[in-house]
């Protein structure tokens, strides 16, 4: 290793129960780091396999940098007690976590490092984090998890929180954060309220309303996913459904509303509207009972039987016929994409993306048409409303402008710009994301969608519809002008909402579990996500 002088000490805490299948890989993955003042606090949960082992071969090997930690008694506590006895004994200035099946890239903690140094105001370091599937075989997709703001963006509290209410995905794994050890001490305690799913999100929750944060863009942290993780044991025993009500997350919100009123974020408006908001479903009775219906029917069947049965009823409805009712027709139901009916299917999803980012559409905002989403998802954080249209005439028009020019538009002038429903009416899309690019302030970031699987509209705007996109094509156009690390590209529907759209219906006619699947074979409408790489 080279020189420790003046180099902060990094205390990395590792619990681990029964972790022997990739806990040499884990520990491997510190010890090559090329920062190089790092102690390994490695933490037995009252493991019974061989990683006890494992750890002490580990302490013994590297006496000056592994610290072997466990329980009295060689008791079993869970992973925050376990996390909290590591960062308990732990020495170091900063603060960093790894699970005992994950694993950094060798410059992981040298760049992390580096940025908490450069920003002595922030308490945290909070990173991207690979779901890493591609270790079991390369042609298994990965996915990059998001972070709420552009990397360099220093995030004061309570929004990180806020912006994790609204999307979970914008939750930071415990493998991409670094944080001041001072911190730690002020916000963690002996004994964790909850010993479920969620206590990554309880620190998370402490850490956040206690300090700012600092957005890393480095890509360095590997989060394995496999049959034996904390999570996949849950989904097979059906305490834990994707995209369902769970009782983990509900006991998460109860200690949620009783904790921060304890906390200097307790009297942030747009926090508990967003507290709210993740609460809904779940005060509402007939939803719990619905869900805790499929958990008990899940968990009283073993694994194998569960699959078995799913996948006869699956082939079973993909035998029998096709009851086409009132669809047995050649006209849609309503040519007016549902407005007709009520909110369109892709209305739901655009304001679903838009409320899962509502905390970019602040500072200075630039929307097309009106200021209505600005006005709505902005609130009191936007401190001007700019309108672009194509032709004078509206009255809140501060632009006019054709975006594949961009001629009259400022450059680096805007915080936000959102960007609904306009993109394929562009014939120049190059141009319009060029435009979109330079009219960026420095970490600023625009809100963009378009169809995929839609109707042409039946007004003036028909004579203008050039293009559907796909995730790859919006991916690849975005990713030239604003690197592909800055562009989020998501896709929204299945088959049953894009059959919905098509025929005109609106989003209140389909159930909530119906519209939130989404099927990657039917994007109906593409959302992105793309900023400004902040100087």
């Amino acid at each position: 290793m080279t020189d420790r002088r003046h180099q902060p000490l990094v205390s990395v805490v590792m619990p681990f129960f029964n972790a022997e299948r990739f806990f040499d890989e884990a520990i491997a993955s510190v010890l090559s780091q090329t920062y190089p003042h790092v102690e390994l606090m490695l933490c037995d949960d009252g493991s019974t396999d061989s990683s006890v082992r494992t750890a002490k071969e580990w302490a013994a090997r590297e006496p000056s940098v592994v610290v072997p930690l466990e329980h009295p008694r060689h008791e079993h506590r869970g992973t925050a007690e376990t996390r909290n006895l590591g960062i308990a004994a732990s020495r170091g200035q900063f603060v960093a976590f790894l699970d005992a099946d994950d694993v950094w890239a060798p410059d992981h903690l040298a760049h992390e490092v580096s940025l908490l140094l450069e920003h002595p105001e922030a308490g945290l370091v909070c990173g991207h984090a690979l779901e890493w599937h591609s270790w079991r075989s390369p042609a298994e997709p990965d996915v990059w998890l998001p972070t709420p703001w552009p990397p360099g963006s220093v995030v004061p509290p309570p929004r990180m929180l806020t912006a994790i209410l609204h999307r979970g995905d914008y939750c930071t794994p415990t493998c991409s954060l670094l944080v001041r050890r001072a911190l730690l001490s002020d916000v963690v305690g002996e004994r964790e309220p909850l010993a479920t799913l969620f206590e990554d999100q309880t620190l998370l929750a402490r850490l956040h309303t206690a300090a700012s944060s600092v957005i890393s863009g480095s890509r360095t942290a590997f989060y394995r996913q496999h049959d034996n993780s904390t999570t996949a044991r849950a989904m097979r025993d059906g305490t834990y459904l994707p995209g369902d009500l769970n009782p983990s997350m509900h006991q998460f919100l109860q200690w949620l509303t009783e904790f921060l009123p304890t906390t200097p974020a307790g009297s942030d408006p747009e926090l508990w509207a967003a507290l709210s908001s993740a609460s809904a479903s779940y005060r509402s009775r007939l939803p719990r009972l619905r869900a805790a219906v499929r958990w008990k029917a899940k968990s009283a069947l073993p694994p194998e039987a569960s699959r078995l049965i799913r996948g006869v009823l699956r082939r079973v409805r993909s035998l029998g016929p096709a009851r086409m009712g009132s669809l047995r027709r050649v006209t849609p139901i309503s040519r007016q994409f549902g407005y007709d009916r009520g909110l369109p299917v892709d209305r739901h999803y655009i304001e679903r993306f838009l409320a899962q980012n509502a905390h970019v559409v602040a500072g200075r905002v630039l929307e097309v048409g009106d200021t209505e989403y600005t006005r709505r998802f902005g609130q009191d954080r936007v401190s001007v409303s700019d309108v672009l249209n194509i032709e004078a005439g509206h009255p809140e028009t501060t632009f006019v402008a054709d975006l594949a020019v961009g001629d009259g538009l400022p450059s680096d002038a805007f915080d936000c710009v959102v960007l609904t429903q306009t993109l394929h009416l562009v014939y120049d899309l190059r141009g319009a994301v060029r435009t979109l690019h330079r009219i960026l302030r420095p970490g600023g970031t625009v809100l963009a969608t378009f169809p995929g699987i839609s109707p042409i509209s039946t007004d003036r705007w028909a004579a203008t519809w050039h293009w559907a996109l796909t995730p790859l094509s919006a991916t690849r156009l975005f990713g030239e002008v604003f690197d592909s690390a800055n562009v989020e590209v998501t896709a929204y529907g299945n088959i049953l909402t894009s059959v919905a759209f098509l025929e005109g219906m609106a989003a209140h006619e389909l159930r909530a579990r119906e519209l939130v699947v989404s099927d990657p074979q039917f994007p109906m409408l593409i959302s992105v996500r793309a900023s400004r790489t902040a100087q």
